[in-house]
Formats: C-alpha cells, sequence, structure tokens
C-alpha cells in the first residue's frame, strides 16, 4: 500500500473570510513538502519532493497526498510521515519557537525518530538547522489562518488509527534569515567516554561525558557491528564507571557574538576499540 498523506481541516460553516480556509490548505501542503524535502537532504536522498493530490472531500476539507511516485522510496517516504508526526507531538503544549536552542531540540528530536525508524544501513540523518526554521515558519504562517474553534489534524494510512491534531495556535516568531549563522567546525578525535545513559533498542541517542572536550553530549553510535553486539547481551552492560574508548566525530556550532555559547551537535560514536572496566580489565573491541 502506498503512503498516503492526509490533511483535515475542520471549519467554522459561517465563518468570514473563508478563502483563508483554501489559502490555509495550500499553505500545510506547501509546508509539509518542503519538511519532506528538509527530510530528504538530511539523509542524502538527491531528488524532489513533491505531492500529487489524490481526492479532496467536502464539509470539512480533507486532502489525500503521496509523494509523486518514483521519486522516493515508500519506506522513506512512511518514515518521513512518521517523523512530521514526531515534530507535531513536540508542538503540542508550546505557544512559541523563536530561539536556535528551540529549533536544535527540535531537530535533534527529527533526527532520532528518523534514524529509529529508517534501516539500520541507513547514514545517520543531519537535519539542516536553518531549512528547519524555514518550515516552522511556513507552518506557523498556515497556523495564522485558523480561527478560534477550527482544527487541523493529520494522519497517514501507514500509521493507521493515530491521527495528529496540530497546535493552531503555536507560532514561529524567529527570523530564519538571521539564524544560525555562527561559525560550525567538525571534528573526528579519539576520545574516552563515560556513559550517563545508555540504549538498548534502536538507533537512539546515547548520553556520553566526554574525557577530551571536559563535558557532556548525546549523540548515536554509528558502529553498527558493535552496537548489535551489546543489544543482543554479547558484550555486557556498560556501567556507570567503565571508560569506552572511541573515535568521535562532531559539530562545535560557535553562535555569533553575544548570542549564547558553542554547542555540540550532529555527534556520532563512529567506531569502539576497547571498554575499559571499573575492575581495570579491557575488552578488546577492534573491527
Amino acid at each position: 500500500m502506498k503512503p498516503e498523506l492526509s490533511i483535515k481541516l475542520d471549519y467554522l460553516k459561517d465563518r468570514r473570510n473563508p478563502a483563508e480556509i483554501f489559502e490555509a490548505m495550500a499553505l500545510y501542503i506547501n509546508a509539509y513538502r518542503d519538511f519532506g524535502q528538509l527530510l530528504s537532504d538530511s539523509v542524502g536522498i538527491k531528488a524532489d519532493f513533491d505531492f500529487q493530490l489524490n481526492d479532496i472531500e467536502k464539509s470539512s476539507i480533507l486532502s489525500k497526498l503521496s509523494a509523486i511516485p518514483g521519486k522516493i522510496d515508500k519506506i522513506f517516504e512512511a518514515a518521513f510521515y512518521r517523523s512530521g508526526n514526531s515534530l507535531f507531538r513536540e508542538l503540542i503544549d508550546v505557544e512559541v519557537t523563536e530561539t536556535e536552542e528551540q529549533v536544535e531540540s527540535l531537530a535533534a528530536t527529527l533526527e532520532t525518530a528518523l534514524a529509529e525508524d529508517l534501516p539500520k544501513q541507513i547514514a545517520d540523518p543531519h537535519i539542516d538547522r536553518q531549512s528547519l526554521a524555514f518550515v516552522l515558519e511556513k507552518f506557523s504562517t498556515a497556523n495564522q489562518k485558523m480561527v478560534r474553534n477550527e482544527s487541523v489534524t493529520i494522519s497517514s494510512n501507514t500509521n493507521k488509527g493515530k491521527v495528529y491534531k496540530l497546535n493552531t495556535s503555536w507560532r514561529f516568531s524567529g527570523n530564519p534569515k538571521e539564524m544560525f549563522l555562527g561559525d560550525t567546525e567538525n571534528r573526528e578525535f579519539d576520545d574516552k567516554l563515560y556513559v550517563t545513559v545508555s540504549v538498548n533498542e534502536g538507533n537512539s541517542v546515547w548520553s556520553f561525558r566526554s574525557l577530551a572536550l571536559e563535558r557532556r553530549f548525546s549523540g548515536r553510535i554509528t558502529h553498527k557491528e558493535w552496537l548489535e553486539r551489546y543489544q543482543e547481551g554479547l558484550i555486557p552492560p556498560i556501567g556507570p564507571k567503565d571508560l569506552i574508548e572511541a573515535r568521535v566525530t562532531l559539530d562545535i556550532y560557535t553562535p555569533p557574538k553575544g548570542k549564547g555559547q558553542p554547542q555540540i551537535r550532529n555527534a556520532k560514536v563512529i567506531n569502539i576499540s576497547n571498554i575499559q572496566r571499573n575492575n581495570g580489565l579491557q575488552y578488546e573491541l577492534d573491527t
């Protein structure tokens, strides 16, 4: 079954300026198209993400859409729809998103959701932060066309029974053109890591404390062979005093002067060679 996205607008029957409902639907469709393109780019798909309209129903406005055949694989398309749901869940109780830190948090949530929903051999997704800010601005513009007691719901036939209600009161007040203009330095180095939060399933984010950087950061382990052995119980659980010897890659983002402190982003543990247990023993894990 081909993945299909449904956007439903429930509007007031006697509302003023009814043309705004059709404008809102067009804005939601275009925002979701750009969101799909953002997710496609995040996993290195060299294709344009675009929708074809499958159906429109009356009473409420209901548009049924699917990506143009042949451009996006069904596995990716379904994963993108589910990642969209994770974004809307994050915004359900939020009134305003305006800072780089808030956009960064949403980007990290999307990366985790997408990584968990794709086959393990797919490279880790990386969401372009400024592009996400532009997408958020477009969803916010669509929300502004809705009035009180009107609602927007999104569902997908790949996730039957789950309907996600958008928080149409949410607004994006940042200026995407002025966001994420700082410097980004990519680093790859050997490190020794303490694990503060480990994950035994999927491609989720772990939390580490780095001896080289003398700070904490969150990231995924992309050393697939090691991760599979660990999650299958072939490697004993890592304790809070155990030390991982690993190869790490990450971005250090330094915002413009006066706009915050440097941040670690897009961190990955790409190879684990040893685990120094707190009893002094080592387990060689070279690939």
